[in-house]
């Protein structure tokens, strides 16, 4: 007999997709509820529980009297950095990982002046003061013609991370697809004989009569 089942259980190879359907829309109740559970937490913690970050742009022009420059690490320098931070309260390293700045692929004089934070209204404050001092500590360090700021920053509300919307689908589907997965694993790893074909095929003998089971 232990010969026999350990055969059963090495030859049992193809799947039942009838069973495996009907054993799915079963649980169904269960797929449904770890989705929407797994994509409501995501939304919770998206909004309530993970910081949220705030950007704000600023753009200047920078004319150069002679060979213009790329004045990209200029406008992250240490010394107009340091003239920021007094101004807006924040230390100079912090500062540095606020701030990106990005110079115009068309227009190699036009700089924009990307910063980050937790706080839309700082996010601004930082973007204005970093040109405002650029404009006034390095136009004469530089031998610039002239730094035109073309656009103000302004605080923007509406977070740039984290993506409420995206996560929560993520959530979702996440939730859907480790519920399925598992559900369909635990069909599969099954062993135990579910009906009378099942036990012909394991034992070789016909079923002569089947008693019903009631919990």
């Amino acid at each position: 007999m232990i010969n026999e089942e350990k055969k059963y259980l090495r030859d049992e190879v193809e799947i039942d997709l009838s069973a495996l359907f009907r054993y799915i829309l079963k649980k169904l109740k269960i797929i449904f509820l770890i989705t929407i559970v797994t994509g409501l937490c995501m939304f919770v913690i998206s909004e309530f529980v993970i910081n949220k970050s705030y950007s704000a742009n600023t753009i200047i022009t920078i004319i150069p009297n002679d060979t213009s420059l790329n004045y990209t690490s200029y406008l992250k320098s240490s010394e107009v950095l340091n003239l920021v931070s007094k101004k807006v309260g924040v230390d100079a390293d912090s500062l540095s990982s606020y701030v990106n700045v990005i110079q115009d692929s068309e227009n190699t004089f036009n700089y924009t002046v990307l910063v980050t934070t937790n706080d839309a209204k700082l996010s601004s404050k930082i973007a204005n003061s970093i040109v405002n001092n650029f404009k006034s500590k390095m136009t004469s360090t530089l031998d610039l013609n002239s730094v035109t700021i073309v656009e103000q920053a302004t605080p923007n509300y509406t977070p740039v991370s984290p993506n409420v919307k995206k996560n929560t689908m993520l959530g979702f589907a996440g939730g859907f697809i480790i519920s399925f997965g598992v559900i369909v694993i635990r069909f599969l790893l099954d062993k135990h004989l579910k009906n009378a074909t099942e036990v012909e095929n394991f034992l070789g003998v016909e079923v002569l009569a089947e008693i019903p089971y009631k919990k």
